[in-house]
């Protein structure tokens, strides 16, 4: 079983044992954009539920929906301390009887392992009537907890180098393994607010764009004192991706399309609304 890189060092072994314990509920706390759900779908994956359903819940949705539907594998209650009181206790009762109301008192039994994420202090939700207190104790089993990544300076390196690898391979840039001096340099001394999410969306831009063997600085977008608006970026991100893959495989659309998991008709859209051409 392969430990991912994101995972903080000090929660791997935590991490490792949530993932076998598959009946046991998890808890994953942690700031917007610290991997949270990348967490659960490893833990999920790294267990014997692997080859069964992974299914996600946010609160806009009915956990009563959603639990039958995860029927022998995973689900991931999203910011569980955001969800009414009432969805709470019917979370507290399934992790009771491991059943669900049908109808007329009578109740099905449901295997679905339960993985809660929160950005918020639960405890301090419950001594405040906002959070059901034996809930927290039910899901607590396996706590872990996802640090900024302004509190991971030890682990920065491997956590830039691990995500290029991933997008390397992704783009076919194999080659591209590391970053020169002056963008090390930029990426660090960048406070990266959103965190893994940022961090992964600015990378991704960059592979695309990067020509050479090593990531120049001038590869990266602005890394300024503001958040980075990530819409113009991804944008900037597909339009780089797309004429990649396009050249990659001599502009062969059928190709691109498989490679980039894209239908036709969407793949000639985005070539004409980003002005793609063969020759410029």
């Amino acid at each position: 079983m392969k430990m991912v890189f994101f995972i903080p060092p000090q929660q791997r072994r935590l991490a490792l044992l949530a993932a076998q314990a598959d009946t046991a509920p998890a808890l994953i706390y942690g700031a917007s954009g610290t991997g949270k759900g990348a967490i659960a779908k490893w833990i999920h994956t790294s267990g014997p539920r692997a080859a069964c359903v992974f299914r996600e819940a946010t609160r806009d949705t009915s956990l009563i929906d959603n639990i039958p539907l995860a029927q022998g594998g995973t689900l991931v209650i999203h910011e569980i301390g955001e969800w009414p009181l009432s969805e709470q206790l019917n979370l507290l009762t399934f992790l009771k009887t491991k059943s669900l109301p049908i109808s007329n008192g009578i109740r099905m039994l449901v295997n679905v392992r339960i993985i809660a994420t929160t950005s918020q202090s639960l405890e301090g939700r419950a001594q405040t009537g906002l959070f059901n207190s034996e809930l927290l104790q039910k899901l607590n089993v396996f706590r872990i907890e996802m640090p900024p990544l302004s509190k991971r300076v030890d682990e920065f390196e491997d956590i830039v180098l691990g995500i290029v690898a991933e997008i390397t391979r992704d783009l076919h840039k194999a080659h591209l393994r590391d970053l020169t001096p002056k963008a090390w340099s930029r990426v660090r001394s960048y406070e990266w607010p959103g965190n893994l999410r940022e961090l992964r969306n600015v990378l991704r831009l960059t592979v695309a764009a990067a020509q050479g063997d090593l990531i120049e600085v001038t590869d990266l977008p602005d890394l300024g004192n503001d958040r980075i608006d990530f819409r113009t970026t991804r944008e900037q991100f597909e339009k780089t991706y797309i004429l990649e893959l396009l050249r990659t495989f001599n502009w062969e659309v059928d190709t691109t399309c498989k490679m980039a998991k894209m239908n036709r008709e969407t793949l000639v859209q985005k070539i004409s609304q980003y002005g793609i051409t063969q020759h410029p």
